[in-house]
């Protein structure tokens, strides 16, 4: 499988000397009870030297503020370059699959005031870090948390949680959690989106059936990215033969953000759903 090129908020802020120095000290100390002890006094120290927070500074001149707690984000250049082309001031967007709002805050920015960002994370620490950096970035007028896990099914499931790593899916066991179609959320909130997001860890396949009216509602004008993880699939029994046949009843093609020899051993990378004829 071929990963994606991916970066890191550090990529788009200075490094303290207090992260350098915790980062050495991460690589002389094992795992233990004096690591554990440390971690926490770092941690703490992180939060009072920077006001329990960070600032990372996009490519574009985009500055997002984040919780010393979620600094942890990674940006795809070739994801962000296609949803800010997407989203324009007024765009309506889906980000499902949000996380701590990493895609979500920039896409409040890029659609304004004007817009509207609707961010789906089941996981509790992740949606948790998503509700508190759509405030600290000024942004609650314009995105919109929802605390749901968008399925094939409108009703509950289970979630493997990870925390805040990016690696919460819907599993056969786990916590409870509440499910919602696409279709039910956007027929319910009269939302007609021009931009969607998936990144949803393996359940793709289970997002694009719940969606279907809402994408063929929102026609040729619909900026439709998915994340594809084909080494999830296998352990839940789907293969790319099975996306390919759900793109191919809803007249979808997919197409990379970037040249590759196959779009279809992507890993952790969106491609991009378009009409067929388009």
């Amino acid at each position: 499988m071929e990963r994606p090129e991916v970066a890191h908020s550090e990529a788009y802020r200075p490094r303290s000397a207090l992260e350098s120095l915790g980062a050495r000290l991460g690589r002389l100390l094992p795992e233990g009870p004096v690591r554990r002890a440390l971690r926490a006094v770092y941690r703490a120290a992180l939060g009072l030297a920077g006001r329990g927070r960070v600032e990372a500074h996009l490519p574009g001149g985009e500055t997002v503020r984040l919780l010393t707690g979620y600094r942890f984000v990674t940006w795809n250049p070739a994801e962000y370059e296609a949803l800010k082309a997407a989203a324009s001031p007024g765009t309506v967007a889906l980000d499902v699959g949000a996380n701590v709002g990493g895609y979500a805050l920039l896409l409040g920015m890029w659609v304004g005031p004007e817009g509207h960002v609707y961010a789906f994370e089941p996981a509790p620490d992740a949606f948790d870090g998503l509700v508190r950096h759509v405030r600290l970035n000024g942004l609650a007028e314009v995105v919109v948390p929802v605390q749901a896990a968008v399925a094939a099914e409108t009703g509950t499931g289970r979630m493997a949680a990870e925390g805040v790593s990016g690696g919460n899916r819907l599993a056969g066991e786990g916590q409870a959690v509440l499910t919602v179609t696409l279709d039910e959320f956007c027929a319910r909130e009269e939302v007609r989106p021009s931009l969607i997001k998936i990144d949803v860890e393996g359940a793709e396949l289970d997002v694009l059936r719940g969606a279907r009216e809402t994408i063929r509602r929102a026609g040729d004008g619909l900026t439709l990215l998915v994340e594809m993880h084909p080494t999830l699939w296998r352990e839940l029994g789907i293969s790319a033969a099975d996306v390919q046949a759900e793109l191919a009843l809803q007249g979808l093609r997919a197409e990379p953000l970037r040249p590759v020899a196959d779009p279809w051993a992507l890993e952790g990378e969106c491609l991009r759903l378009v009409r067929e004829g388009r």
